[in-house]
């Protein structure tokens, strides 16, 4: 069974963040070593675009390659606007997003960062192995530090469930 994210009627801001801690529960419990991604200059300049390129470009490509193949490839994402930003009260049009992964995978860092490399012209990476740290579910509340920006275009995962 696949857990995915249903694009459903508008969602509440606390219906947004229960659902990013549930797929951020749901990878992290599963028997993976376990990724925090940051990755930012993608020269995406909306939500929209920043989640295209994701969904479509990274995760799609990636789970394409590797669909007949033993690894697992789990993710959970959400798109933040930079912190000056996001201080005001103001959401702009058009600013420099970057966003923030959990990825539950057996596939190697250096291909995640490959694939990271390829989708955007120029990206900032920075991959944190948080499979051993006593911490990590604190970074569940780090992913909705921005809950009053969060809306559907935020954030998205795709969680294959064990059997």
């Amino acid at each position: 069974m696949t857990l995915i994210k249903k694009k459903n009627a508008p969602k509440s801001i606390q219906t947004i963040v229960d659902d990013i801690i549930y797929s951020f529960h749901k990878i992290t419990s599963q028997n993976t070593p376990i990724y925090a991604i940051t990755i930012t200059n993608t020269d995406c300049k909306t939500t929209e675009e920043l989640r295209f390129y994701l969904t479509n470009k990274l995760f799609n490509r990636i789970h394409k390659d590797y669909k007949h193949s033993l690894e697992v490839l789990n993710y959970s994402f959400v798109i933040e606007y930079p912190t000056k930003v996001s201080m005001g009260n103001q959401m702009p049009e058009n600013c420099d997003v970057h966003t923030h992964i959990i990825l539950g995978t057996t596939i190697s860092k250096e291909h995640i960062e490959y694939y990271i490399q390829t989708t955007f012209r120029n990206p900032d990476i920075l991959i944190e192995d948080i499979t051993k740290r006593d911490d990590k579910m604190n970074y569940a509340n780090y992913l909705i530090k921005q809950k009053h920006l969060l809306t559907d275009d935020n954030y998205n995962y795709k969680i294959k469930l064990p059997k």
